[in-house]
């Protein structure tokens, strides 16, 4: 497959210098990033990403010189058709669940027409702007389709009517809106180590949301993905010496996690690390993000378990003893009911 234009439509493909000449299965950049939308056949296909908005324009065998980012009219090969697409992310959908995600995966379309299957780039993977292209098909373009794969799970929309099947990605097309509102999961805490003064811990979790595709595979059957965010934070650790003479204050410099719903483990746990500060410059306290994935069925249990192992640091020490540590680790555990 050819790529025609002064334009590609993908960072990996480029333009064919001056050869304006066309054959079934090249792609021509249009003129306007946003050519055939609001004129044409309107259809849509939830992805994983988002929500894919492609708007299919009249099929013609001739462009002219202002159609496309040629310098002169094109005609397409004897008996062939150029299909117009324009298609774009919705924006209010693209990457909504992106924390939830970690694959190198991109969609694989075919524009399908006449019976005869074409490959062509995917969309621009930013989910910025729209991009109008056309297709050259061997025939009159009759009954067009795109199909759709991601990562292994194929969807089909017919570009005339917008009829689609939706197959196993079918769940993508009831997905509510992020809920931002975080609800304390402090619960019941459990140190690894001796307590000194008042508790410095804290933790808040999103509202749980299933979804079909998270981390980088799609639910098994029978099942979906719960995805959560867990955000904690511990402030300064007091800790005395064994002989009683002396002590410290620590901060934690570092933090791993691990979390259960019920017996059920986490199958994904990521760190979101712009959202963590360990230790913070201003407060000294240590505040930290995760992104967690379960796999579970029908029923979802409703305890919580979370485990944050921290690495802390001697920050300042009092007393006259011998004893006091410069690294310590604290395992601190809390246990919380989903609501």
């Amino acid at each position: 497959m050819a790529v025609v234009g002064l334009l590609a439509l993908a960072p990996a493909l480029v333009a064919c210098g001056g050869d304006t000449g066309v054959q079934a299965g090249d792609v021509v950049p249009a003129r306007d990033d946003a050519q055939f939308a609001g004129t044409g056949n309107e259809s849509m296909l939830a992805l994983p990403i988002g929500r894919l908005e492609i708007t299919l324009g009249k099929p013609t065998d001739r462009l002219s010189a202002d159609d496309t980012r040629q310098i002169e009219a094109l005609d397409a090969p004897d008996g062939g058709t150029f299909v117009p697409i324009t298609w774009q992310y919705d924006a209010s959908t693209f990457g909504r669940y992106a924390a939830f995600i970690d694959t190198p995966d991109s969609p694989v379309v075919d524009l399908v027409a006449d019976g005869a299957r074409y490959r062509i780039p995917p969309p621009d993977d930013s989910g910025k702007g729209s991009t109008s292209f056309y297709v050259v098909v061997a025939g009159p373009g009759k009954d067009p389709r795109l199909e759709v794969d991601f990562d292994g799970v194929t969807q089909s929309v017919d570009l005339t009517t917008g009829d689609r099947d939706a197959g196993a990605a079918e769940a993508l097309y009831d997905l509510p809106s992020p809920k931002t509102k975080r609800t304390d999961c402090t619960g019941t805490i459990e140190y690894g180590r001796k307590l000194v003064g008042a508790s410095s811990f804290t933790c808040a979790t999103t509202r749980p949301v299933r979804l079909p595709y998270a981390g980088d595979s799609w639910a098994e059957d029978g099942q979906s993905w719960l995805a959560l965010t867990v955000r904690t934070t511990l402030g300064r650790w007091n800790e005395v010496a064994k002989d009683l003479k002396s002590g410290g204050v620590y901060y934690a410099t570092g933090v791993a996690g691990s979390f259960r719903l019920g017996d059920i483990e986490a199958t994904k746990a990521y760190q979101d690390n712009e959202q963590t500060t360990c230790p913070s410059t201003t407060s000294g306290s240590c505040t930290t993000e995760f992104h967690v994935i379960f796999a579970v069925g029908d029923k979802v249990p409703k305890k919580l378990t979370v485990e944050q192992d921290y690495t802390l640091l001697l920050t300042s020490a009092w007393g006259t003893g011998t004893d006091g540590e410069q690294n310590l680790d604290l395992p601190v555990t809390t246990t919380t009911t989903l609501k």
